[in-house]
């Protein structure tokens, strides 16, 4: 009888010793440390010449990390369609970068969503949202087949697509006739509340990066797309602390003072081992090197539940 079976045996009332607990602990962080270093090795080979040509004919050349994106892309649309959301926490999953798609009781839509086959989601999706004009975090083909499907894409930077803002009045959402300053705007789209601001995504691109605190009944998310040094201060959510926090915390932004900042009750990272970029310095592609140290410091920030999320990974 292996260990699991045993503790399995011992019958649901019954409490685990603390030396198979701090065990059960211990291997669950190898396996996640194991991961980080398996996933440095394989998009390591990886150079962005190889990543453009992926983009452009599909073909993964034998390299096991862009089979892992077209397998990622498959497992998301698949789950995407069959799973049911019953409560106010969404389910949220990890396409590539910096994209997500988020499934809520009524609604289907996605956050900085890049991939070769990501026009193959436009015609399923309610509504998108793109934080900032970088070709990482948004593609052409993607919007115009957002625009073919008369779906909403809500941004700083592209025409909203029919997006209208919102603002509550004596508890009752109603249009809103003008903006808000600052870029602070409040959409409403079925079950969804967004508010967005902005934010820097380095020290001379300022207020350059949408970040959105999206509310879902009781639910928090928060998305900051490319957050920078000094932009420390603007983040945070006006709906109180969030129950997820998508973070990049790359592009020079302080992460612990991010993260004492915000005060998110779950910290998953994005962005990292984005293939277009450089491997191997702040700013390009994180690996390892860069991955472990964060992870560190947001815990030492206060956040202990904090993780990388991996391509296809089903976060929530």
């Amino acid at each position: 009888m292996n260990r699991r079976e045993f503790i399995g045996s011992i019958g649901a009332a019954a409490v685990v010793p603390s030396a198979f607990a701090e065990t059960e602990a211990n291997e669950t962080k190898a396996k996640k440390e194991d991961a980080i270093a398996v996933w440095d090795r394989e998009t390591e080979l990886v150079s962005p010449k190889d990543y453009i040509a992926y983009r452009k004919d599909g073909n993964t050349r034998g390299f096991a990390a862009l089979e892992k994106l077209d397998a990622a892309f498959e497992k998301v649309m698949r789950e995407a369609k069959e799973t049911v959301v019953t409560g106010d926490a969404p389910a949220v999953w990890s396409v590539y970068n910096m994209g997500y798609i988020v499934k809520t009781r009524e609604s289907l839509f996605s956050i900085d969503l890049v991939h070769r086959r990501d026009v193959e989601f436009a015609p399923l999706l309610d509504f998108a949202l793109v934080t900032h004009n970088h070709h990482d975090h948004w593609r052409d083909g993607f919007c115009r087949a957002m625009d073919t499907s008369h779906k909403t894409i809500i941004s700083n930077f592209l025409e909203n697509h029919g997006a209208t803002e919102w603002k509550k009045i004596d508890g009752v959402w109603t249009p809103s006739g003008g903006g808000f300053a600052n870029g602070v705007k409040t959409f409403k789209i079925k079950d969804v509340e967004i508010r967005t601001s902005l934010i820097d995504h380095n020290n001379y691109l300022i207020n350059f990066t949408t970040a959105f605190e999206i509310k879902i009944g009781d639910f928090i998310l928060y998305h900051t797309g490319d957050s920078g040094r000094g932009t420390e201060h603007k983040l945070g959510t006006v709906w109180g602390r969030p129950d997820l926090w998508l973070f990049f915390p790359g592009c020079g932004v302080d992460t612990r003072k991010a993260v004492a900042q915000v005060k998110a009750k779950r910290i998953v990272f994005g962005h990292m081992w984005e293939l277009g970029h450089r491997p191997g310095h702040v700013g390009s592609r994180l690996d390892a090197r860069l991955i472990r140290p964060r992870l560190a410091w947001a815990k030492e920030a206060g956040c202990e539940d904090v993780s990388v999320g991996f391509w296809g990974d089903r976060i929530i």
